[in-house]
């Protein structure tokens, strides 16, 4: 089971992930950063990736941008593991950021809103494409406007139960996941792996992670998922 925790903010708390047994390190990036909303500059998400590669764990990486020159330009910078995208494309446009991913061996991730069946037929034709699929919530994300996630919120875990069923690449749930409903969710959908970050910030606007609190989460990842 793949635990994915977002948004890292520094090395330390990288650290610290690693230490509890996270297996991908999310951070968000753009070209200055704003902490407050978890959101790095391009400088420190390099030294952060590097902290990643040194302890053999994976870095999943969200950049501000939708643009393919400025995508592949955060890309050769960072030489991330997993190029993780959130807003809405069409398909021709995720097969050419496939391509260009494939000359920096990076994989990609796709994040689908799950509303509907609509879903359901995104999902299967986007699973011919990416490496992975991760599955969140609808509505305004509270960390960067216009793409999906960081709502707080769970979505209907049958839709998601669906598309984990049809597709063949991991799939990994998100959307409002905590310590106190991962074990349901990972019963209920049997996902590949499971993400959180809104639960497990420290305070409102500080950026930082609670590790206890990701702790607990690991622990009740790993108990239902042994």
């Amino acid at each position: 089971m793949i635990i994915q925790i977002y948004a890292i903010i520094s090395e330390e708390d990288a650290l610290s992930l690693i230490k509890l047994g996270v297996d991908h390190i999310g951070i968000v990036v753009s070209e200055m950063g704003d902490n407050g909303k978890g959101i790095v500059s391009l400088e420190k998400a390099k030294k952060i990736i590097a902290t990643i590669k040194n302890a053999q764990k994976k870095s999943s990486v969200i950049v501000n941008t939708v643009s393919i020159t400025e995508i592949e330009r955060f890309v050769s910078i960072l030489k991330m593991d997993i190029l993780h995208v959130c807003s809405e494309m069409n398909l021709k446009k995720l097969k050419d950021i496939q391509q260009m991913l494939k000359k920096y061996n990076i994989k990609l991730m796709y994040a689908i809103p799950v509303k509907s069946e609509e879903s359901i037929k995104k999902a299967a034709a986007v699973s011919q494409i990416v490496d992975y699929i991760m599955l969140d919530s609808p509505d305004e994300s509270k960390q960067m406007s216009g793409f999906v996630g960081a709502t707080g919120k769970v979505h209907d875990w049958s839709i998601s139960k669906r598309v984990i069923e049809m597709v063949s690449i991991p799939v990994i749930l998100g959307g409002g996941l905590s310590p106190k409903n991962v074990q349901q969710a990972i019963t209920m959908v049997h996902p590949a792996g499971v993400d959180a970050k809104t639960s497990l910030d420290l305070s409102f606007m500080s950026g930082r992670k609670d590790i206890e609190k990701v702790a607990l989460f690991v622990k009740k990842v790993k108990e239902v998922s042994k």
